[in-house]
């Protein structure tokens, strides 16, 4: 496409969602909109449609590596730190939304947080979601990277925090990367030990959420949490 015309595209595209907002665009003309802020004079549209063919969804892209992103021809690091911050960006509001509020009575919305900020990274993790005595949230914290096991996540640190944070009680949560959100054996013994650890304590674990990219479970609803008590 030549300059003039591509210069011609862009404007029309920004001018669609000057008006109209993301609604009015196709999920690549998204992407080819932000890569214009960091692609200066070039046709994005081949590279907006490479990415999404690699990452299959617009959440999929801004949560990729983005280090493999950059990689990407075409791409580069600039752009590639572009789709990091609009992701973080957007994280960083939901947890401004979220910090301080109730969430106990507000189950759903501390699942969209939670999927929406650590869903789809793509190697697991441990966080935990520390509560005052109104059940409202203190702090959030990865406390771990990598595969759920007793070994691997030590309730001591989580109790060490929770008592620097003066937290009344926790939510424990994890992903599983590879989309599904049956419980394994090691999330039952984790949970498990962190439950009767916390009821020593006198600041019970309210719940254990997996996060998952379609999907969330809370243990809590599960008959197994119901045997703990």
């Amino acid at each position: 496409m030549p300059d003039e015309e591509y210069a011609g595209h862009r404007s029309r595209l920004l001018l669609r969602f000057e008006e109209n907002g993301c609604a009015s665009l196709q999920d690549y003309e998204i992407v080819e909109l932000i890569l214009t802020f960091a692609i200066p004079r070039k046709d994005t549209k081949p590279i907006a449609k490479d990415l999404l063919r690699r990452y299959k969804t617009l959440s999929g892209l801004l949560h990729a590596d983005r280090d493999d992103v950059a990689m990407v021809p075409g791409v580069g690091r600039r752009a590639g730190l572009l789709f990091t911050l609009f992701r973080d960006v957007a994280t960083y509001c939901l947890a401004e939304k979220y910090h301080k509020r109730p969430i106990i009575h507000h189950r759903h919305d501390v699942q969209e947080y939670l999927r929406f900020a650590f869903g789809l990274r793509p190697t697991e993790y441990v966080a935990v979601l520390f509560l005052d005595n109104g059940n409202n949230v203190i702090e959030t914290e990865i406390v771990h990277e990598g595969t759920v096991n007793q070994c691997a996540v030590y309730p001591r640190t989580i109790i060490e925090k929770a008592l620097r944070y003066k937290a009344t009680s926790i939510i424990m949560a994890h992903n599983h990367p590879g989309g599904s959100v049956e419980p394994s054996q090691s999330d039952w013994a984790i949970t498990e030990r962190l439950f009767n650890i916390c009821t020593l304590m006198d600041m019970p674990l309210l719940d254990h959420v997996i996060v998952a990219r379609d999907a969330v479970v809370s243990l809590k609803d599960l008959p197994k949490w119901a045997a703990m008590r």
